[in-house]
């Protein structure tokens, strides 16, 4: 026996018999065969057709690899029945995969008085708040504050109804010690019914959300509307996941809280959720700067998760990820969302991300780009085994929902190229019969590019292009190092520019291979930051500006590695002419860029399986490729449609 297999054999035999059991459980699954493509069933808890009795329920999720769904009440009310159903399923198929869909930062609290016994005050975010400016009893409805404006009557939005129906903030009152400190423990939640703004005055229905009502003085009561959101028909206050939480009486913060609960779900011994593999997040932010009025640290003072130019949110974020990672140990999985910059970026602590939609919610197709830089970054850099990627095939933008048959095929098969899952489509009749779940096999072969079949338009490296004073940079001092250019940034935001870039009509890819030199920051580990490209003189392609902004919305993952990210403009009637291509860095780490290419072809992805030949076309006009080009068994021209995606059988060119 050499050195390492006696290592390996010495940790199996300390690991806790729950891991160990674990660990076997994943091997056996179905999503970790490597096999594409393969569907997942994605929530139906709303679906109450299925949960007339386990016979229907099991029959629906039967034929996928697995099931994400919700178990816990935190945003909706679940049946316990689907506990003995879920089990009952468990052992009956230990080849599927079966996830919890969780919420991952809020929850609701006011049909839930258990949940204020685990959570005190302190453990959710609060808006900016004022003083009390008047003694109040704890009967009293109107009550007067120094500053009004920071009240709102319509706070919370019930998003699917319309016209769009708003309700008013929650309000915390809590006392304050001589130092001005907040009492949490001595406080109330109440609910505004209406604000009078000429004499300062909330009108306050008093003593909600499973609290009492007291009285409190004025000057020594702080007031602070409560950070929340509307999902199931109820308002969810926000954990605070900042590194400067608030701690209770027993020494924790809500991320503690919070995973003392998912440990307790998934007790192998007496947990409701001691048959299921993992957790999914749904959300479970890394940046919350949208929100600008937060104060995350409770110092009076909106922050949007940053202080003193650092992110506390991402730093309490991050922290929680790990100790739920440390806690539940390797073979246990979690995933987040990933499809936006803000959402979790927790590479070397995640197993994987789920994009909810292709590129986002109501985008299945335009950011391309996005998801094709995000995935490969994630399959590339993530070291933990088993991955799990997925992508949700969720068509919000009514126009996409009348392609929905096109739009899914090309998701399955962008997915499968990026070596991602899928949800299961509405139906598997948009494809040829002969594909089923792991039809195309396993991957065989990296992924190939098409684009960069044709000429590079960008003449030089990026050494040679500072040389001359072809690119130019903005907040950032930039140096040559060999044929590649070192990039300091002076701001949280920097940028470059080359101008006068000839290019020709049509599709435009451009490739960017960089990497950040700074030594990794202790709490950042493997967690990659962000660079833009854009190009001047884009069309307007959809007349909504938020779909609109989809197509040129472009980002990239860069890491302490070298990497490559694409960009791809569609340019449909874009004259030929001199451009101005512009690269936007976000953080203030050194980055290294080794080369900047730029080809005038769409970004056409082709990748290989056993069982076929996979080509995604993500442009707006139909595309003739030669596959004898890149693969050399085959022969014929190869047509695709606009936005969409073929399969060929490789037994059919045998």
């Amino acid at each position: 026996m050499n050195k390492t297999s006696f290592l390996v054999l010495l940790f199996i035999s300390i690991l806790p018999a729950h891991l160990f059991s674990q660990q076997n459980k994943l091997i056996g699954k179905t999503a970790f065969n490597s096999q594409y493509p393969q569907f997942f069933h994605f929530r139906g808890e709303m679906k109450r057709d299925v949960h007339t009795d386990y016979d229907t329920w099991e029959k629906k999720y039967v034929a996928s690899s697995g099931l994400l769904r919700k178990y816990i009440c935190e945003e909706l009310k679940i049946d316990t029945i689907l506990y003995s159903w879920l089990n009952r399923f468990a052992e009956t198929y230990p080849e599927k995969l079966l996830l919890l869909h969780f919420n991952g930062e809020a929850r609701q609290v006011n049909d839930y008085p258990e949940i204020n016994k685990k959570y005190f005050p302190g453990h959710w975010v609060y808006e900016t708040g004022s003083l009390l400016s008047e003694d109040c009893t704890s009967s009293q409805t109107h009550i007067q504050v120094k500053a009004i404006d920071y009240f709102r009557e319509k706070a919370y939005v019930y998003r699917n109804t319309s016209p769009r129906r708003w309700i008013p903030h929650y309000v915390l009152l809590v006392e304050l010690d001589e130092q001005g400190n907040k009492l949490w423990y001595n406080s109330e939640i109440a609910h505004i019914k209406s604000i009078d703004s000429s004499t300062s005055t909330l009108i306050l229905k008093r003593g909600k959300t499973n609290t009492q009502s007291r009285s409190f003085k004025a000057g020594k009561t702080y007031v602070a509307p409560i950070a929340g959101g509307i999902w199931g028909n109820d308002v969810m206050f926000y954990y605070n996941l900042s590194s400067a939480c608030p701690k209770d009486k027993n020494g924790r913060t809500a991320a503690n809280v919070l995973l003392n609960e998912i440990h307790h779900w998934f007790n192998p011994d007496n947990g409701i959720l001691k048959k299921l593999d993992g957790i999914a997040f749904d959300v479970n932010y890394f940046d919350v700067s949208k929100h600008e009025s937060w104060d995350t640290n409770n110092d009076g003072q909106a922050d949007g998760g940053w202080i003193n130019g650092q992110n506390i949110w991402q730093a309490g974020d991050l922290q929680f990820l790990k100790n739920l990672r440390k806690r539940m140990g390797q073979n246990f999985i979690i995933t987040c969302d990933g499809q936006h910059p803000i959402n979790q970026q927790a590479v070397g602590v995640l197993n994987g991300i789920e994009s909810e939609g292709l590129v986002q919610h109501n985008d299945g197709w335009r950011g391309f780009s996005r998801t094709v830089n995000t995935h490969l970054y994630w399959d590339k850099f993530n070291p933990l085994s088993p991955q799990f990627r997925y992508v949700v095939l969720k068509l919000m933008d009514g126009n996409d929902q009348h392609h929905a048959e096109r739009l899914r095929r090309f998701g399955v098969a962008t997915a499968s190229c990026l070596g991602a899952y899928t949800t299961v489509p509405d139906s598997y009749s948009f494809l040829p019969s002969w594909i089923q779940p792991c039809s195309f096999g396993r991957i065989q072969g990296e992924l190939i590019r098409y684009a960069k079949s044709s000429p590079n338009l960008l003449s030089g490296t990026p050494a040679e292009l500072l040389h001359k004073g072809i690119l130019k940079g903005e907040n950032c001092c930039m140096s040559i190092q060999g044929n590649s250019i070192i990039i300091k940034p002076a701001t949280q935001s920097s940028t470059l520019s080359i101008k006068n870039v000839e290019l020709p009509t049509g599709d435009i890819t451009i490739f960017i291979e960089a990497e950040t030199i700074t030594p990794p920051d202790a709490n950042s580990d493997l967690v990659p930051r962000f660079i833009y490209a854009s190009l001047s003189n884009l069309p307007d392609y959809e007349p909504e500006k938020k779909t609109k902004e989809f197509f040129t919305d472009l980002y990239g993952l860069v890491g302490h590695e070298k990497n490559e990210n694409s960009f791809y403009f569609r340019r449909p009637k874009v004259s030929a002419g001199k451009q101005t291509l512009t690269i936007t860095i976000k953080g203030t780490e050194q980055l290294q860029i080794h080369s900047i290419k730029i080809y005038n072809r769409p970004d056409i992805i082709i990748r290989q399986f056993e069982n076929a030949v996979v080509c995604v076309n993500p442009s707006l006009e139909e595309q003739e490729i030669h596959l004898s080009d890149f693969i050399t068994e085959y022969s014929e021209k190869l047509k695709i449609a606009p936005i969409d995606a073929v399969f060929i059988p490789k037994s059919k060119n045998k």
